[in-house]
């Protein structure tokens, strides 16, 4: 443990990919690198092209790790997580079970050393519960809890393409629950006949008060598929501008996600996002009258996350 000064830290996503080099045991960033090329990408570029599968993956993130001005030695461990352990990733690896301790050391891991990339890579894999998984977001929340919340039940909310509010029990957590909240929103906002009705711009308080109504709306607790037809006579009845109505459906599918905490019985809600999906999940949880049980992560520290998950798990290898 004494000999570590720095590890490389890679947090691989279906769309995106980050690496990190950590000076230890500080946390500190010395050097990232990022790119567009998530696994979901890779995974499809390799079906192209064929050949070995974790040869292709592993060539890649070669290629990433030369992009660092400082040079990686032989010696520095590389801690990867996210979709790298999902079956369309560098290898897939079997799911750990609830509940499992947030010092990580339930968590399935393994190490990868190759004539390709010569350091040795930890490879998180993720949970599963009776009906649901999430990979990645376990090394998040491991990098997140505190003292005191092992004394409590917790709720952390981490807003995304997929949602995930993770269960956190005096250490341990004890489930979770996935909501499609991001991508549902893409693919209706682009596929469907509602995208006629919407238009895109960022978030202020000129469009507030949409959101807010969405929000509402949602909370009357009629089917989402009759709901959302709201946005299409709000246009054709010029209810609502486009732009407006793109946050009155934000609302609707926001709302329609965090409702779920109202009956979901716990001492606190930790929200842990940053830039406009703090804004609309802060105020989605103010209209939901949750505001007061709802502790706000600092973006920083939603941001390092995933490193201090990922050190914490580390260092429990070594």
């Amino acid at each position: 443990m004494a000999t570590i000064k720095t590890f490389v830290s890679v947090d691989w996503g279906t769309t995106n990919l980050r690496l990190r080099l950590v000076e230890v045991p500080s946390l500190q960033i010395i050097e990232e690198v990022v790119s567009p090329k998530g696994i979901k990408t890779i995974y499809n570029e390799w079906v192209n092209c064929g050949g070995d599968k974790e040869t292709y993956f592993l060539t890649f993130l070669k290629k990433q790790l030369a992009l660092f001005s400082n040079t990686i030695t032989s010696d520095v461990a590389i801690v990867v997580s996210g979709m790298a352990s999902s079956s369309i990733g560098l290898r897939e690896l079997p799911y750990a079970s609830l509940p499992f301790k947030t010092d990580g050391k339930s968590l399935y891991i393994e190490k990868i050393r190759s004539d390709i990339i010569p350091n040795m890579i930890h490879l998180i894999s993720g949970v599963k519960s009776d009906s649901d998984v999430i990979r990645g977001e376990e090394v998040e929340i491991i990098g997140l809890v505190n003292e005191e919340d092992k004394n409590h039940s917790v709720v952390f909310v981490t807003p995304g393409t997929h949602s995930k509010h993770v269960v956190c029990e005096k250490g341990e957590i004890t489930n979770f629950f996935t909501f499609m909240t991001g991508e549902v929103f893409s693919v209706i906002s682009e596929y469907t006949i509602l995208k006629a009705s919407i238009e895109k711009t960022e978030f202020d308080e000129t469009v507030l008060n949409a959101f807010e109504e969405g929000v509402q709306k949602a909370m009357e607790g009629k089917s989402l598929l009759n709901t959302l037809f709201k946005v299409r006579t709000n246009n054709l009845f010029k209810e609502k501008t486009n732009i407006e109505n793109y946050y009155y459906l934000s609302g609707l599918l926001i709302g329609e996600e965090l409702q779920s905490l109202r009956d979901l019985p716990c001492d606190s809600i930790k929200l842990c996002a940053g830039g406009k999906l703090f804004e609309l999940y802060h105020s989605a949880i103010c209209v939901l009258g949750l505001e007061s049980k709802t502790e706000i992560i600092q973006a920083n520290l939603v941001d390092l996350s995933v490193v201090k998950g990922q050190w914490n798990i580390l260092k429990n290898q070594l």
